[in-house]
């Protein structure tokens, strides 16, 4: 979409991304594998370029990374991070304020995704919700 001279895109297809993050003792009674998740969007996949959104529980972290050798990043994360990606898509979600919800990656996940389900609370359940719609 352009306007007066700027440019403006919707990304509607991203991919979500779980890992095993364990800095908070907490987050050890998750399970393994599911312990943390973010979002990650390909801006130019001409330029190998990609924005990643990551929800921690000081603040959110937002990451531009560009491959200069041509590395496919996904792959780099699916080896050296041992994550688990979904891709997925950013469905409009119905127009109605979402429900209450303590501020934590799923959260901050299904914000992004549209997804009003106060049942999913945990990277499992956000996982195992994608896999199945």
């Amino acid at each position: 979409m352009q306007n007066q001279g700027i440019i403006s895109r919707y990304y509607a297809k991203g991919y979500v991304v779980f890992e095993d993050n364990t800095t908070l003792w907490w987050l050890k009674f998750l399970k393994k594998g599911f312990r943390h998740c973010y979002i990650i969007i390909c801006l130019s996949k001409s330029k190998d370029i990609w924005l990643e959104l990551n929800p921690m529980s000081n603040q959110v972290y937002i990451f531009e990374h560009e491959s200069m050798l041509r590395l496919d990043y996904l792959n780099h994360i699916k080896k050296h991070k041992k994550s688990k990606i979904l891709e997925v898509d950013f469905k409009q979600a119905p127009l109605k304020c979402a429900p209450l919800g303590i501020f934590t990656c799923v959260e901050f996940v299904k914000r992004i995704m549209g997804i009003h389900r106060v049942s999913i609370v945990t990277p499992y359940q956000l996982y195992k919700f994608l896999i199945k719609n």
